[in-house]
């Protein structure tokens, strides 16, 4: 009996891994450069996380799936982005605001 208790017991320890989702993606500027310390906020929530040096990030939720995140980074333009089941966004890429096209538009004519 001790032996069938024991077995289904560790049968049942994968599951409860499975109560948080995860959503993985990386953040990226339109040149392909990773954006660090971008947040990403799941939308309707105070859960907020930022990307690393590489602009990856991960963020658990309850809900298993069909997540909207809104992101944000100075120099850039906020982004909404619909995550769907499986929770990977891939490379999303942020488009800069109209502040850093000045600025970069200003520096590229510097150099002409």
């Amino acid at each position: 009996m001790r032996i069938v208790s024991f077995m289904l017991v560790l049968g049942l320890i994968p599951c409860f891994g499975f109560g948080q989702n995860q959503i993985r993606g990386k953040i990226v500027d339109e040149l392909g450069f990773p954006i660090y310390r971008a947040s990403i906020q799941l939308h309707a929530t105070d859960s907020v996380v930022y990307t690393d040096f590489d602009g990856s990030f991960s963020l658990s939720s309850e809900k298993d799936f069909h997540w909207k995140i809104n992101i944000q980074s100075q120099g850039y333009q906020t982004e909404t982005f619909f995550v769907l089941e499986g929770g990977s966004t891939g490379a999303i890429v942020l488009e800069y605001d109209m502040d850093m096209k000045a600025i970069l538009e200003e520096n590229g004519s510097d150099h002409e």
